[in-house]
């Protein structure tokens, strides 16, 4: 397979999840099914009582628009991922009404407030309490799929950059080891030859390093671990494999559906074990699997889209993405591979 076909994989992967999971999110999967009169498996206009409430069938939330723009500024700075690169593309992105003001969440929110020099809300309490367990989303590692690309498939470099574009929205220890896991896990899909397994073993290294790099560059908090939640999704989605509906079931009634680090990224790996790494399928997984459907999507959508490239993908699909969002997801592909190869 092309190096191209995989980095597009992994961005059309990610946007088409986020695009599709937009509708979804918030509901459980009996609602979806009633609501939708069925699985999602197809765009849809975003309802009104979604945080996408009124995006049109093709648009994509947060999720994934800030791993474009993230990306995108990577690759105007060589194919560098940095701290400064991060912030830039953070600040650029908050521009943007239609995937900022109204579904950011709210640890990324405070993080260009930061970075816009605008105070901090007051406090609700007077204590500064030693851990802030709430900032233990999954923003972090939403948005590092596609920008892991830039390793070229060194999966210790995937992990550094995790860190660099991670650190200024996230800077806790469980967060980056779901970022971290993400992006070792797209960084091997990269590799001629990897095999499924491969990206279960890279994800639970990258949630390892994730974890001891948050503590020493970041703040500690208190929770699960997510490289033994990984473990556990994958051997649930190995159990199903074949069966994304099933695998779905049990991953969310086992593993959990919401916006925690904790729940997403292991939900993710185990919907890619599932589906065996068939893109729409991982896709399909995230869209319904209920609560932070757009988000496990992105997540998932990413790492299957690496693996087995936009082969899988139809091309309308990423047509009415790019058209929708303005954003030019094969021009970018290409500027990434031009950045792998040495060219500017």
């Amino acid at each position: 397979m092309q190096r191209e076909d995989k980095l597009l994989g992994c961005l059309a992967g990610a946007a088409i999840g986020d695009s599709m999971g937009g509708p979804t999110e918030e509901r459980s999967t009996e609602m979806i099914l009633e609501d939708f009169g069925g699985y999602v498996t197809d765009f849809r206009d975003a309802p009104l009582d979604t945080w996408a409430y009124g995006a049109k069938a093709g648009m994509v939330t947060d999720d994934f628009s800030l791993a474009y723009f993230t990306l995108e500024a990577a690759v105007e700075a060589g194919g560098q991922v940095t701290r400064a690169v991060a912030e830039q593309a953070l600040l650029k992105w908050a521009q943007y009404p239609a995937y900022f003001d109204y579904n950011v969440g709210p640890t990324t929110k405070a993080a260009v407030r930061a970075l816009r020099g605008e105070p901090a809300p007051p406090r609700d309490i007077p204590v500064q309490v030693v851990c802030e367990n709430g900032r233990a989303s999954n923003g972090a590692a939403m948005k590092i799929g596609p920008v892991a690309l830039l390793s070229g498939g060194d999966v210790d470099r995937a992990i550094a950059d995790a860190v660099e574009a991670c650190l200024p929205t996230h800077p806790y220890d469980i967060p980056l080891a779901g970022a971290c896991a993400v992006a070792a896990a797209v960084a091997k899909a990269m590799q001629p030859g990897a095999a499924l397994d491969d990206l279960r073993d890279a994800g639970l290294y990258g949630a390892r390093e994730g974890m001891r790099l948050g503590a020493l560059r970041g703040r500690r908090l208190a929770g699960p671990s997510v490289e033994r939640r990984i473990a556990l999704a994958w051997e649930i989605g190995r159990r199903h494999a074949g069966d994304w509906r099933a695998g779905m079931a049990e991953i969310r009634d086992l593993i959990g559906n919401g916006l925690a680090t904790v729940e997403a990224v292991p939900a993710a790996f185990g919907l890619l074990a599932a589906a065996q790494g068939r893109v729409m399928e991982t896709v399909y997984g995230g869209v319904n699997i209920g609560g932070d459907t757009d988000t496990i999507a992105t997540i998932a959508g990413a790492m299957a889209g690496a693996f087995a490239g936009a082969g899988e993908i139809p091309p309308a699909h990423i047509d009415l993405i790019e058209r929708q969002n303005q954003f030019d997801l094969r021009g970018l592909a290409q500027k990434v591979a031009r950045c792998l190869a040495g060219e500017r």
